[in-house]
């Protein structure tokens, strides 16, 4: 039509005012809808997007069919970060036309920004599936994806499958990024050197020099990168966790003083300023701060209402885990207190610890998310979220929910020997888990334990690299191919557990096991002023005094147990059983 043809015209060259009157002069109920849209792009550019999205709106209203103006939302939604609205309209956009595929990728974008990971995956995996897309950059958002959820190994395939389409300085700082955050050195040499030739001011690159540098052991060049660009998040937030990880705690709280009205103005900043205040025991702001954390944006029950404290002796509550199975193990207690104020309390957990809980507990089901997802309850509470209810209440310790299975703890009794010392050791958690590399321990630094009289049992279930060859070498008990619920039964049985700061501290200590916790210079925050209200009894920790440096944990250790060791023999030969 030539009145839609002089419009376009006139947009196309900037003559906004008179395209503005043209479509108010060619407007008719038949083509309200397409003028409409049209007045929406025109002051879209004017960047009026209040007045913009009306007019996409209204166009919308008139034939939802017509993809124009959603497509036009959905730009809205981005520039306006209204995340939840963009869903909607990526899933109008899919449902009018499944067959195009830029909705695919438009779909997954939403999901991913609003943090369904796994759908975002699907749909840019179909994305992938079709001729027309662009793969370097659907396997880049795929690898994106899973770097957001911790699993650097699998981002770095995709990476290098984007790679092989085309080389970019975000493909090869992402990549750069995942060799970073796997420790290898030999690769992040490589992708060092190509990055930086690429474009060594680019933001990305920068960030990914100080983290290199820090890898690299070069702490004080990295600090100089750090400070700065201290006056961006990721860069303040690199730099405060440096200062405290390597016992620069004066220069860390001086810069968190300096920095907390730029952290308060900062919502990505959030979380880290909870944790800090949870481990100084400013529980007030601390609790406010960590409901920012990145794992509360895992929601199992979108549709429930939060409970915030409010009455709920007739209402029913479920409360899932969203964070590690040590936080699962740690933090149940508070469900306690909860059971005594709620008619009915669920408690969701992963598959694979829920055996490790009591399911004889008034008032209290432990059910699995796979079981739960279509289930109703009058609200929903992430479990990290229910601690700052109950935290200062005082919880006997016979109180606690977990439990190992009686018929495997005798079938253990019968099949490790007490003649001497049993002792379980971890030494390194997960690979990708919180505070690494700060909370492993190299195997050789306990090289002395090995020639002491006594057993020791390999309980971990995964082995770095650095540790390997010499854990092969080693005559250990490796029970690390076995499940929890196994463990939990082989704990039962042993003397003594020494392990860093791990799921399997917080499962030998709540099955009342006596265990030695081995912690970096700066801990966890739950190692803080929390521990202090409600600790584990048979917990006793050793805790480094100088950074990368485990002399003084390993000497005190393998004193305690030299000395455990020759009051065990005194016992004779029957043991302590």
């Amino acid at each position: 039509m030539a009145e839609f043809k002089d419009i376009v015209e006139q947009i196309k060259q900037r003559n906004l005012d008179k395209a503005l009157g043209l479509c108010e002069s060619s407007q008719n109920n038949k083509n309200m809808h397409i003028i409409l849209n049209f007045m929406g792009v025109i002051h879209l550019l004017k960047n009026n997007l209040d007045l913009a999205e009306t007019n996409f709106l209204s166009s919308t209203k008139i034939d939802g069919k017509f993809e124009d103006p959603i497509k036009n939302l959905y730009s809205i939604c981005l520039r306006k970060n209204n995340l939840k609205d963009l869903l909607f309209y990526a899933k109008k956009l899919i449902k009018n036309d499944p067959l195009n595929n830029q909705y695919n990728y438009q779909l997954a974008y939403a999901l991913e920004l609003n943090n369904e990971l796994d759908e975002a995956i699907k749909y840019y995996e179909i994305y992938l599936n079709n001729e027309d897309q662009d793969k370097k950059k659907g396997l880049n958002n795929i690898g994106s994806i899973h770097l957001k959820k911790n699993k650097p190994k699998i981002a770095l395939d995709y990476f290098l499958k984007a790679i092989s389409f085309g080389e970019d300085k975000i493909i090869l700082n992402n990549t750069l990024n995942c060799y970073i955050k796997l420790r290898d050195i030999v690769n992040a040499d490589k992708l060092y050197i190509k990055a930086k030739e690429t474009d060594e001011n680019f933001i990305e690159f920068i960030l990914n020099k100080a983290e290199y540098l820090i890898l690299k052991n070069e702490i004080d060049d990295a600090i100089k990168i750090l400070k700065k660009n201290k006056d961006k998040p990721k860069f303040l937030i690199t730099l405060l966790r440096l200062y405290f990880n390597i016992g620069e705690n004066d220069k860390g709280n001086e810069l968190l003083k300096q920095s907390k009205s730029q952290i308060k103005e900062n919502p990505e900043l959030y979380n880290y300023l909870g944790l800090r205040s949870l481990y100084e025991g400013n529980f007030d702001e601390g609790w406010i701060y960590y409901e920012h954390r990145n794992s509360k944006k895992v929601d199992f029950f979108k549709d429930l209402k939060e409970w915030s404290g409010e009455k709920i002796d007739k209402k029913s509550i479920v409360v899932f885990n969203e964070q590690g199975l040590g936080d699962s193990i740690q933090f149940s207690k508070y469900l306690i207190p909860l059971t005594k104020i709620a008619g009915k309390v669920t408690f969701v957990v992963q598959e694979n610890i829920k055996n490790l809980f009591k399911q004889d507990v008034k008032n209290l089901s432990i059910e699995t998310i796979n079981t739960n997802k279509n289930n109703k309850y009058d609200f929903k509470i992430a479990l990290g979220s229910l601690i700052k209810f109950f935290y200062n209440e005082k919880i006997n310790f016979k109180d606690l929910l977990i439990q190992s299975n009686n018929q495997l703890d005798l079938k253990w009794r019968n099949q490790i020997s007490n003649s001497r010392l049993n002792v379980g050791l971890v030494w390194s958690g997960s690979f990708n888990g919180p505070n690494e590399p700060y909370r492993s321990i190299p195997l050789e630094v306990f090289k002395r334990f090995f020639d002491l009289d006594a057993n020791f049992y390999c309980l971990q279930n995964e082995i770095w690299d650095r540790d390997l060859d010499y854990f092969k070498s080693l005559k250990l008990n490796d029970f690390s191919k076995y499940k929890l619920n196994e463990v939990a039964s082989i704990i039962k049985n042993l003397d003594l557990i020494i392990t860093v700061d791990t799921s399997l501290l917080h499962l030998s200590a709540s099955l009342n096991k006596e265990t030695w916790g081995i912690l970096s210079l700066y801990p966890d925050w739950r190692w803080g002023k929390f521990n202090n209200i409600n600790p584990y009894k048979p917990l006793k920790f050793f805790k480094q005094e100088n950074f990368t440096d485990w002399k003084n944990v390993e000497s005190s250790i393998f004193e305690e147990l030299t000395l455990k060791i020759k009051n065990f023999k005194k016992k004779g030969p029957e043991g302590p059983f």
